[in-house]
């Protein structure tokens, strides 16, 4: 195919035609001015800080930046996903949260990835609810996972609000715009079904197009087809088939470079599929024996916090797993999602509800979280009447999920 289209600038499209403005950013305009507004009035809010969560993609820490921007304001960001510990965070948090910057200007301070910080994390979280309490300065948090493990005390503390997925129609405005301004050929049914596959993640919208863009110099709809469909399983079920069919160490080890999932869960679903993939004795248990080595190094890295390490752990899970075997085995294996992790997410999908429906009771009775949870056993009994029912579904607003669940508590 003879390629007409030739880049001229090598940046990524997500850098290249990152919003410039708020107005620019693509997402719930509601959502946008609820932050904006927020940051605004910090000093006559009820909370010191913000908490945005949504799917990884959407713009959350975008967003953050271009808020900063329009109010006039310094951004001081820290990942807490890097800066782990108590300790760190008070080296690194403890002096921006009450001193203004050399400029003069206020600070909007940004703590990205919050949920990122396990319960092994020495206090991490704990340090950031107390750094809330003490700062002079609007505080907004991202997280993909607001109510993850260890997040109760920070949300307590925080105004919480959900970034949601963009709207396929806006995404596929901002795609057709971009190959306009490119100047790339395009079918308007490919860039829909790019927008579509997209989920939501204008990043992985972007990426698409210019990954077509590069490589064929137009976008056609059977160049999309080609693409497959986003699947973050498939992802991983093919990343499977590479360690496990191939000897090649760089095979291996690039396998998991494109996975979008974490060091933890991609663990899980290794160590679950090597006895379905290694029949012999001897591979199994040296497969086996690879992912315990990984296990440790994955245990020194948190409580040292060593993130140096993670390296290793994937080299082990990729490339020492692949290798592990005496030689390729042959025909189609039925790789499977990893038990623990679905026993984790039905818990935590139980968990959520469970939460979601005190915070509502509690609310309303002006009680605790934990005492509002002791009533929902009585809110069950008396939803067994109709007109009760009615009334308590409509003082609480609650949804129909919400419902079901009171029910079979």
């Amino acid at each position: 195919m003879k390629i007409s289209y030739q880049m001229s600038d090598t940046r990524p499209w997500t850098e290249k035609y990152r919003p410039g403005t708020v107005k620019e950013f693509r997402g719930s305009s509601k959502t946008v001015e609820k932050v904006l507004n927020w940051v605004k009035n910090w000093d006559n809010q009820k909370t010191d800080a913000l908490l945005l969560h949504g799917e990884p993609g959407i713009g959350k820490t975008t967003l953050v930046g271009l808020v900063a921007e329009e109010l006039g304001l310094e951004i001081f960001e820290t990942n807490a996903s890097d800066v782990r510990t108590k300790k760190a965070l008070q080296s690194s948090l403890e002096q921006a949260v009450q001193q203004r910057s050399l400029t003069g200007r206020k600070k909007l301070i940004l703590i990205d990835e919050v949920d990122g910080m396990s319960s092994r994390d020495r206090g991490g979280k704990s340090q950031i609810s107390k750094i809330i309490n003490k700062t002079k300065f609007p505080i907004i948090m991202t997280a993909n996972d607001a109510y993850a493990n260890g997040m109760q005390s920070i949300r307590r503390k925080s105004n919480v609000v959900q970034l949601k997925k963009v709207h396929t129609n806006s995404v596929n405005s901002r795609l057709k715009e971009i190959a306009e301004k490119e100047g790339l050929e395009y079918e308007k049914s490919a860039v829909k079904s790019i927008a579509r596959r997209a989920g939501g993640d204008m990043r992985a919208a972007l990426n698409d197009l210019q990954s077509l863009a590069e490589k064929h110099g137009e976008v056609t709809s059977d160049l999309v087809k080609e693409l497959g469909y986003r699947d973050t399983e498939k992802d991983v079920f093919q990343a499977l088939k590479l360690i496990f069919k191939t000897t090649n160490i760089s095979t291996a080890k690039n396998a998991v470079d494109g996975v979008d999932e974490n060091y933890d869960t991609l663990f899980e679903w290794i160590r679950e599929n090597i006895p379905k993939e290694y029949k012999k004795k001897n591979d199994l248990a040296e497969a086996m024996d690879v992912m315990s080595k990984a296990d440790v190094f994955k245990g020194r890295m948190v409580t040292r916090q060593n993130w140096s390490l993670l390296k290793y752990v994937y080299v082990l899970m990729s490339a020492g797993v692949s290798v592990s075997k005496e030689e390729k085995y042959r025909g189609f294996t039925r790789y499977s999602y990893p038990s623990k992790i679905k026993k984790m997410g039905r818990s935590k999908a139980s968990r959520k509800k469970r939460k979601d429906i005190s915070l509502k009771v509690g609310k309303k009775l002006h009680t605790s979280v934990s005492t509002a949870t002791d009533l929902i056993p009585f809110l069950s009994i008396l939803m067994e009447k109709e007109d009760w029912k009615e009334n308590i579904v409509e003082h609480l607003d609650l949804t129909e999920d919400e419902i079901k669940f009171i029910k079979n508590f």
